[in-house]
């Protein structure tokens, strides 16, 4: 569950931290702000420090995937540095983000001086393949109701379990943004929702989806997880 398309785990690393925010220029976005398009030149890599940004594509019906939800101590622009080429995504921050854009020089000399800004930069890139290579086994041979439950059981805060015995959700999204991270249409989504409330998997309160604590834990047992 922890390869699923949503809030990348927290890599912060104060070390690194303080390397990169000694060379780079800080950028400051408020939440919902788009601020990187297809097509466009980078000029560098970022390195997101607070908030979270997520990078998604489109196509010409207006189709949208999430692709991956970046969180404190992640990268991005790797793969435009590296191949020198343009961004085919869009990039748009959930919450107020302040973040450091690197220059392509600054990058090249310290992959050259610094074994630690290396190795998390190829660390970041390694784990964004690897959630692509589960997006396609996911969208290959799961089904929408299936990616959903993944995906709830993968936001579950099992920290705060509620009466009678069910989790909030650490992160809260929308029927369309839900959408977007699985690969659904919106009213099958709708659909789908109904019928996991009906099964007993979910709940709504107040506006707010919460997974049964019970059919969490089987659920977890089923993938190979406590």
């Amino acid at each position: 569950m922890e390869r699923t398309t949503l809030t990348t785990p927290d890599l912060f690393d104060p070390e690194l931290d303080k390397l990169v925010s000694s060379v780079g220029q800080q950028l400051v976005f408020p939440p919902k702000h788009i601020f990187s398009m297809p097509g466009e030149e980078l000029g560098g890599i970022y390195y997101v420090q607070k908030g979270r940004i997520k990078h998604y594509m489109d196509n010409a019906e207006g189709g949208v995937k999430i692709l991956y939800t970046l969180s404190p101590g992640w990268f991005f622009g790797e793969t435009v540095f590296f191949l020198k080429t343009r961004t085919s995504l869009y990039s748009q921050t959930e919450t107020k983000v302040i973040m450091y854009k690197l220059l392509d020089e600054d990058v090249k000399r310290m992959m050259d001086e610094s074994a630690l800004f290396r190795d998390a930069l190829f660390r970041c890139w390694a784990h964004k393949t690897l959630i692509l290579r589960h997006e396609i086994a996911n969208l290959t041979f799961n089904s929408c109701k299936s990616r959903l439950k993944r995906l709830f059981c993968s936001m579950v805060d099992t920290d705060h379990i509620t009466d009678p015995a069910w989790y909030s959700l650490k992160v809260h999204y929308t029927h369309g943004e839900l959408g977007e991270i699985v690969g659904g249409a919106r009213v099958t989504i709708s659909r789908q929702l109904t019928e996991l409330c009906n099964e007993g998997f979910l709940r709504i309160i107040n506006r707010r989806a919460q997974v049964s604590a019970e059919a969490y834990q089987e659920y977890a047992r089923s993938q190979g997880k406590e």
